[in-house]
């Protein structure tokens, strides 16, 4: 059996040549839409989404340090806040112990998530008998929000048989 000539184009041997048209006028001159037409848009779709993707990524980031911070500013309050209720009605300094046990508390913890951290506002309501405590700092993050925790609890107060059970104060 004779080889056919042009097998080389297809691969195959034996394998029929193209068929040219007999008219070049009828020839397609454009390429239409279908396989291949999408050549290049995986490009522009990672030229489009990328930047997105990255600000959904630092914005979880963000949220997560804000949210470690805010923790963390409040652990230092409600223990700066029991330390100077219990010290209210025994330690003339109990605002003194309030600053310094949250303070030391803060930095106990171990993070880094706070600049300028300040255990302020210490407030005492009589009619209440509460005392409330504020810790406020600033974000390390990529926006500097201030970030401010307040605990607020009733006066421990020890009543003895002594005292016949009347409120401290």
């Amino acid at each position: 059996m004779p080889e056919r000539a042009g097998w080389w184009l297809t691969g195959r041997r034996g394998a029929r040549r193209p068929v040219r048209l007999a008219c070049p006028a009828r020839r397609p001159r454009f390429r239409r839409p279908g396989r291949g037409s999408d050549r290049g848009s995986s490009a522009i779709e990672l030229v489009i989404l990328a930047p997105a993707l990255l600000l959904v990524s630092m914005m979880i980031i963000e949220f997560a340090l804000w949210l470690d911070a805010t923790h963390a500013a409040l652990a230092a309050a409600q223990e700066g806040d029991r330390a100077a209720r219990a010290a209210k009605q025994s330690s003339p300094s109990w605002e003194q112990t309030g600053t310094d046990v949250a303070m030391n508390y803060y930095h106990g913890l171990d993070t880094s998530v706070l600049a300028n951290v300040s255990a302020s506002k210490i407030n005492y309501d009589a009619a209440a008998n509460t005392v409330t405590l504020t810790v406020s700092g600033r974000l390390n993050g990529i926006f500097p929000l201030t970030i401010t925790e307040s605990a607020s609890g009733p006066v421990e107060c020890f009543r003895t048989a002594q005292s016949g059970g009347t409120s401290c104060g």
